[in-house]
Order: structure tokens, then sequence, then C-alpha cells
């Protein structure tokens, strides 16, 4: 059938095509019909009509055709099934022209064929000859074109890779030959339109063909992005390829289309729901993913956790490993033999080594805190203490404090206790999925991670190793016990000890937090809760060593219910100190015997000593007792003294640079105005700290309760607390509460004295001290001023109040004389709070002021003005006597003066004449022929009886401060003296 189609006349076929075109038209729209257009065709060469059977044949056209599936689509990047398969092109192109069949008309040949192994096909480029015409020409290749996909579909030739028949389709533009990595081929087309738009159903007539269409979308009119376009998506992925290697470049009217692929997501339906549903679903694959990490990884860290207690699985059990381990060590110890020997030289240390072990035999109920200065052997102490424990694990807090980050301490903390694998990656990503999670719904998922949730995650697995090995103790100890029973039930006895309730003391595991609390460290409130509960579960026993005895409280405070233990260490006596100078400086005197020549003479001749003995003799010698002296017991000075005499340095030179940094130490940290003393915080004055240096320098310890209660602490527990962390002082503690304070290392004692030998220095900071008090002191002065004020004692008369401000005044200048005028200032400030108002008080100062140039250098004694002042104001008389009739002229007579200004002396006012002269000898009678001194010192005319003893009181203070201004003020001026002088 397929050659008698092709062999008809061109006539008939056109009057055939007119036909069938006319009925189409008679006939209603069906689905599926559609309008095409014609392929596209190129005028190859003029043909001759000899050349065929056709009588008008003048040339040879191309065409070309598109079969698909003939290598599968690529799907991806990484999708390498088209470069396999199209690896051997000649092979591909025999394939494709097998399935064209051989007899076709009009001089059919193939003159090319291009694979397109991306797009699934190939395009092959064929001529044929026909009339010289356009439209006879296209006519032809259409004709051809279907009778190719007619022969495909009735052969049914398909891939293996595609079940569906394999099709071909007329070329209609010019392909696009690429091979772009990321134009990928999709469903969706996008038609960019040069020059007019194409209707939706241009679009439809013009690609339904290739297959059917899913969608149409067309650019907004609002949109005047250009050039125009429109997207066609196909339902399969065949026909988008075959549309667009068949139409890209086709001109449809006066339209040229060019076609590209439009990149689709494609989701899955599963993960489309779970994106729709992220508020659980996110939560719910998180919870997932940590409880697949807790349910791998948890069992893997426990195991290294345990075997870093118990040791079961260690190299060192190894023979030939452990062999070279222990010749290792060896060889490390006898070089720091000297330093493992310097133990001994403690002061009781053995004692408290015996304490601690004591300790530890009992089950834990408690801390134990070990402190002392740096370098008094703590570590050591405790090393021995817990030798023959089996199950020791021990913390060092200054790595933890040596690390930047918060991130670095937990994984050194890790590292310590063995706790591995560790993913600090896993903080990052569970922050940015609960990120993700509240920022997508709004609320918190509650499943970030922290360095410190990490901290508690390696704390509790650590407390986990231990329970399990509590009870694996117990539960052997159970086995022992039942077979002890059964072996004395079988041999008829009836004697056996009960079950024990706890471990061995050698079977308690011990927990050591070496330097805790030196440094500070952010996790370490969780380390101290978490030992607390270690603790009060009976698993193990906390060790904590400190340099910072003020850590001490706040380790006690982690565990308020029950007081710590505390083993105090304390620095080595003088012979200590001697006989370690002695064994570290022996070799050195061997080594350079120049150094002792010197000491060499006072040796007595008459012995008969070996070159070692007589070099260790000259160790011992004064020299050394004087070092020793100065740098008392503290090891870590005896170690830089020692490093620097070995290092060349003389006796002398080294102990002078000692002595030197100490100062500038204490200088560069007690004295300096900063917030914060390196890591410390600065919670003292720099004048606490210079009366703790004047009383330290003159004694060789102080009372804490003493200086905790003087002026310049009033109670305060701070200033001592932070200078004992700066290592500054060192508070010595009686029954775990301070009771002596010294100096914070031995060679402070000289520091200190060097530092009062400084005039310049020491009298300025005496000048700020002695400032310092009479702040303190005024401020009591103004108070007792105020509450004088507020009792209106001093206003009941005229006269009482005039007597008052004369008297003051006169004591004013009277003071200035002594002191040159400094102190009288001072006075003058009494006055003015007890006065009632402004004309008052400017009148008492005037009167102060005017007396007080009056004075002039004269010696000026109180009582006299004081006297003169009482018969001015006519306030000689107690009121009672007047009342009883008692002649006032017989006080006169005696010269007594019965006011509270002779109370506030001390005595009662004598009424002298002349400054200077002996006060004659009275005895004033009462009413009943007797009236005692006593009453007359102690009552103050003029002030209620209730109110007796609260002003006398407060006269009494404001007579005491002042005389300590007086004292203080001529001290600044003596100071500033010799700073002038300087």
């Amino acid at each position: 059938m397929l050659s008698r189609h092709i062999g008809a006349g061109h006539a008939r076929q056109k009057n055939i095509w007119y036909r069938a075109f006319a009925s189409y038209i008679k006939q209603p729209q069906l689905l599926g019909v559609y309008h095409s257009r014609h392929i596209h065709i190129e005028r190859y060469e003029k043909g001759d009509s000899t050349e065929t059977h056709l009588d008008a044949v003048s040339a040879k056209y191309r065409a070309g055709l598109f079969i698909n599936k003939i290598f599968p689509l690529k799907m991806g990047r990484l999708d390498i099934r088209p470069f396999i398969i199209s690896r051997d092109q000649e092979a591909m192109k025999r394939k494709v022209v097998r399935l064209i069949p051989q007899d076709l008309p009009y001089d059919f040949s193939i003159s090319e064929i291009e694979p397109h192994s991306r797009d699934g096909g190939s395009i092959v480029y064929f001529t044929f000859a026909a009339e010289d015409g356009q439209e006879n020409a296209k006519s032809l290749a259409e004709r051809l074109v279907k009778a190719v996909d007619e022969h495909l579909s009735s052969r049914q030739y398909r891939s293996w890779f595609d079940f569906t028949p394999i099709r071909s389709f007329p070329v209609k533009g010019v392909p696009f030959c690429e091979d772009i990595v990321r134009l990928l081929p999709s469903k969706k087309v996008r038609v960019e339109f040069i020059g007019p738009d194409l209707t939706v159903e241009q679009i439809y007539n013009e690609f339904r063909e290739f297959g059917r269409i899913l969608d149409i979308e067309t650019q907004p009119s609002s949109n005047k992005d250009s050039p125009r376009w429109a997207i066609v998506h196909f339902v399969r992925l065949h026909a988008a390829t075959s549309a667009r290697n068949c139409v890209h470049g086709s001109i449809v009217g006066s339209t040229k289309l060019m076609l590209s692929y439009v990149k689709e997501n494609k989701e899955n339906v599963v993960i489309q729901w779970i994106k729709g549903h992220s508020k659980f679903t996110i939560p719910l694959a998180a919870a997932a993913l940590i409880a697949a990490i807790y349910a791998v990884f948890d069992p893997i860290r426990e195991f290294f956790v345990e075997n870093k207690i118990t040791h079961r699985f260690d190299l060192d059990r190894i023979p030939i490993l452990g062999n070279v381990k222990k010749a290792a060590m060896r060889s490390i110890m006898r070089r720091s033999s000297d330093t493992s020997d310097d133990i001994s030289a403690w002061s009781g240390l053995a004692d408290q080594r015996e304490r601690l072990s004591s300790i530890l035999d009992e089950p834990p109920d408690s801390f134990i805190v070990v402190a002392g200065p740096h370098g008094s052997g703590k570590t050591n102490m405790v090393q021995q203490a817990t030798q023959n424990k089996k199950y020791r694990v021990a913390i060092d807090a200054n790595m933890l404090a040596a690390q930047h980050s918060e991130l670095e301490q937990m994984t050194v903390l890790a590292r310590e206790l063995g706790w591995w694998p560790v993913f600090n990656s896993i903080i990052s990503i569970t922050n940015a999925i609960d990120l993700m999670v509240t920022a997508t719904t709004g609320s918190n998922a509650g499943i970030s991670a922290t360095p410190e949730s990490q901290v508690r995650r390696i704390l509790e697995c650590l407390a986990l190793v231990l329970a399990r090995i509590r009870h694996g103790g117990l539960a052997e100890l159970k086995d022992k016990h039942n077979r002890k029973q059964q072996e004395s039930t079988n041999q008829g006895g009836s004697g056996i000890a009960p079950l024990p309730r706890t471990l061995p003391p050698e079977d308690i595991p011990v927990i050591i937090l070496d330097n805790f609390m030196d440094k500070d460290i952010k996790f370490t409130p969780i380390i101290l809760d978490w030992a607390a509960g270690i603790v009060e579960a009976g698993l193990a026993h906390c060790i904590f060593t400190t340099s910072n005895i003020s850590g001490y409280h706040e380790i006690q405070r982690a565990q308020p219910q029950r007081a710590a233990s505390l083993v105090s260490l304390n620095d080595a006596t003088p012979m200590g100190a001697i006989t370690l100078l002695q064994q570290q400086l022996a070799p050195t005197f061997l080594a350079h015997p120049a150094d002792t020549e010197v000491e060499s003479s006072t040796e007595d001749s008459g012995k008969e000593l070996t070159k070692y003995q007589h070099r260790l003799d000259m160790v011992s010698s004064d020299r050394i007792a004087y070092a020793a002296s100065i740098l008392g017991g503290r090891l870590e000075d005896l170690h830089v003294f020692v490093q620097k005499v070995n290092a060349g340095e003389t006796i002398d030179g080294a102990l002078e640079d000692i002595i030197q940094r100490s100062i500038t130490e204490i200088r560069k940290y007690a004295f300096s105005d900063d917030s914060e003393v390196g890591k410390c915080e600065h919670t003292w004055t720099p004048e606490q700290f210079w009366c703790l240096l004047t009383e330290l320098a003159k004694h060789n310890s102080i009372e804490y309760d003493r200086m905790r209660n003087s002026p310049l602490f009033v109670g305060d527990d701070k200033a001592f607390l932070g200078l004992a962390e700066a290592q500054l002082i060192t508070m010595v503690y009686d029954n775990d509460r301070p009771s002596r304070i010294l100096p914070g290392r031995p060679v402070f004692y000289t520091a200190f004295n060097r530092i009062l030998e400084n005039t310049g220095f020491s009298s300025t900071m005496s000048i700020k001290m002695n400032k310092k008090y009479v702040e303190l002191e005024t401020a009591k002065i103004r108070k007792a001023e105020e509450e004088l004020s507020l009792l209106n004692v001093f206003r009941t008369t005229a006269d009482t109040y005039s007597a008052l401000t004369s008297s003051m005044a006169m004591i004013a200048a009277s003071r200035g004389a002594h002191v040159g005028g400094s102190a009288g200032h001072s006075d003058r400030r009494w006055i003015r709070g007890w006065s009632g108002d402004g004309d008052s008080d400017k009148n008492s100062a005037s009167s102060a002021r005017n007396s007080s140039s009056e004075s002039g250098d004269m010696e000026i004694n109180p009582e006299a003005f004081i006297a003169q002042a009482v018969r001015a104001s006519g306030q000689g008389t107690r009121p009672q006597d007047t009342a009883s009739g008692v002649d006032n002229s017989q006080n006169k007579q005696t010269g007594s003066s019965q006011s509270w200004f002779g109370w506030l002396f001390g005595r009662s006012s004598k009424n002298n004449a002349e400054p200077g002269t002996q006060p004659a000898q009275h005895n004033t009678q009462s009413k009943n022929g007797s009236l005692s001194d006593t009453h007359l010192e102690t009552t103050i005319p003029g002030v209620p009886h209730e109110l007796q003893g609260r002003v006398r009181f407060l006269l009494q203070t404001i007579h005491n401060s002042q005389q300590k201004i007086d004292k203080w003020d001529f001290e600044n001026q003596t100071n500033t003296r010799r700073l002038a002088s300087l």
C-alpha cells in the first residue's frame, strides 16, 4: 500500500489532499484533531530529468526528521546512561539506518545522522528529488516522514529502556545542538516569540502532534519583558524533547520560535507532605536523629569512660608495651627524683596525708578539700594517698581554664574522662534545626544543644559508669557472701559475718578535681552540682585541690547540709627549706668550687673531710640560711632561686631579683586602679591593703577578727577574700573559719618592709589612708551632729546655746594654736549641725574665727575659756541648786563650774582667773551638806534626765573623733613636708 501511495501522480495526490481538506472543513471539530505546518526543507542542488522516473524533476532538496527513544533521556548530571550508550557513534548510526525503510521513493537517501543523546534521539537529514517548487517539495518531504513513521509503528520498534514504540517527527525548524550541562530535558518547554505573539490556539496546533499537552502558560499582558514567551507543559518527557528538536528555529507567520527547557522542581509526594507539615516532621526527624545517635554512640562512650577508670583494656597490660612504658617512666622519675624528695621537707605533710587516707577509708559523705599555697605539695600528697585505690580519675581544671572557648573546654573535659567520640558539629546542627523550626512554626522546638548541655551529658555518662562499678562491686560481694554462707552451712557452722552494705575502701572510686577554683571556668557550677550528687549517692569520693582558700566557701555552698572536710597545707619549716636548698644546690657548688673559696677559710682546718662533704658544708652556710629565711618554705620561690643559682647567678643576686619581682607584683596588683586584677575581682581598695601591709610588716601575722572589725573593713569579708584569691595574703583557717592573716608568700615579708622603706611611696599611701580615716570619722561626727539636732536639747534657753557655741569656738581656737591652725578648721564644722537657723550658724562661725584669730600662737588652756564662757552665760549653777536657795556665790568662791563642758573633758571645769595657774581644791556642798564630784561630772545641765546618756555618748563620740582627726591631720602635714623635701 505504501508503494502504491507513493507511486501515484502528483496531480492525483493533490486532488486527494484537497478533498480530504474540504471534508475536514465540513465536519465538526473533534478532540485531538489539529493543524500542522509543513516541514522545513532546503534546496540541495539542481537535478536532471534523466536521473529519475518522474517527468518534471529538476532539483534535490534536503530535510530532516527526528527519531526519538534512540538513547535514554538524561535525567540528571550524574546520569551516565546516555554517555555509555552513545560511546560507539557508528553503531548508533547503523541502528538508526535499520529503523528507516529501504524502498522509499523520490531518490530518498540519508545524508547525515546527528545524535542528540541528551534528548534521547537522533536527527536524520535526508535528500530527495522533487519538482522545482517549495510547496511540492515540502509535500513530498512530509510524505516521506509519514512513511517512516508508519513503518516504525507497523514494526513496533522499542528500546530496552523504554516500552513505548519509537516515533519520528518532521523537523520544522533549525535544531540547536548543544551540550550545556545544566540544560537538562524537562516536560516544560519555554517558547520565546521573536515577532508577534502567538495565540493559545496557534501554540496548540504547533505542538500537539508531538504528544498530549498538560497546560499552556502565556506571558501576562501586564508583563512588559521582552522577548515575549509562553510555556508548554507536556504530559510525557519524550514529547517535550521531540518538540524542542523539531520546532526550534521554525517560523510561524512572521514569528520565529525559540525553544528551551524549563527546569522543574520535582518533588516526591512524601517529601512534599513532609515539607507541608514541618511543624511535626522536623522535630520528629531531629528526635529520631538524636535517638539514633544515643542508641549507637552512647554505649561506645560508656565503654571508653569505663576503660578510663578501670584500665581494663589498656595497652599497658601487653607485656612488651608495658615494660617499655615502665622503663621510660623510671627514666623520667629518675630525672625528677629531687622534686619528689621535696615533699619530705613540708611541715605536717605526713600527718595530713594520714588524715586524708583515713577519710578515704570511710564511705563517701561530703567533699574533701585540700587547700594550700602554690607549691605546697597538694597534688603529690593526693596521689600518694590514693595510689592504692583501684578506681581513680583526675580532672585538671588548669587545662580547662587554658582553653579560649567553652567548646574547647568541653572537648578537653571529654578527653580527660575518655568520653569518645565527640561530635562538636552536632551542637551547630541542632542549633540550626531549632532555629529553622522557630522560624517556620513560631515555636521553639527545644532541641538546641549548648556546651553546657554537652558537659552535663559527659558527667552523666561518668555517673552512670560509677553507678555500674558500685553495683558490680556490691553484686560481687554478695556472691562471695553467699558462697561463704553455703560453705559454712555445708560444714555445719553458723557463725558468718553479715552482708556488707558498702564497698571495701580500695574499691571506692575517687574523683580528683585538681587546681579547682584557682581560675575561672564556665562550667564550675555544673561540676559542683554533679559532684554533690555523686557524693550524696555514695558513688565516689570527690577531692578538690585548690590554692584559692576562698574557693572553699564556694565548694561548701554546693553541699550546704554537710561540712566539707578541709585538709590545709602550709609552707615548709625554715629547717626544711634549708635542707631542700642543700639538696638542690650541692651539685652546683661541687661543679663550681670558686663560689665557696671565700667561705672555705671559715671551716675548721683540723677536720678531715672529703671534697664532697666539704662542699656540702659550704652549702649550709649563712648565705643559704639567710636565703631560706627570706624565701620561707614556699616551693615555688625555692625552685626559682635554685634555677637562678644553677644558671650562674650569685646567691645574693638571685635573692635580690626575687624580692624585686615580688615588690613589682605587689605594686601592680594591690595598688592598681583597675576594676580587676588579672582574672581576680578587685574587691579591695589601696587604702585597705596598705593598712594590712603596715600591720604585716610589723608582725609576722595578724588576727583576722581584729582586722575585719577595723574602721577600714567594717566587718566585710570581700576585701580579704579578693586579696587571698589574688595571692597577696594568705588566710589561715582554724576549725574551718579564718583565724589569722599572713602574707601571700613568705618573701612578701621582706617586700613589705622594702615598700615601707620607700619614703615617697610610703608617705603618699599614708596620706591616702589617713584621708580615708578622716572621711570615716567625719561621717561619724556628722551623724552625731544630726542626731543632736533632732534631739534639740541645747535650744531650751538662749544662754545654754550661747555657752555651747562660745565654748566650741574656744576649743577650736585652742586646737588651732596647738597644731598651727589646721585642726581649727575642722572643729568649726561642729557648731553648724547643732543650730536651727542660718543666722545662728553665721554668728557661731564668726565667733569661732574671731577666737581663733585672737589666740595667735599663744598656748591656750581650753578649761579657762570654758569657765569664762560658763560665767558669761550664767550657766555655772545647776537649776536644782537655784531652786533650793543655794547661793551661786558659793560656787564662785570654790571656782567650780557645774556644766557639761567639764564632763566633756573628763573632769569638772575650774574657774581659773589666769591660764596655766594651779586650780584650787574645792568641795561643793549639796542641800544636805555635801555634793559629790561624780554627780557634777556626769550630769549635763539643761538636758532632760532621759536623754542624759544618749547626749553624753554623742558628745563623747564627737570629742574622740575630733581627736583622731587632729592626729591624722598632723601626720598628713608631716608626710607632706617629707614629700616636699625629697
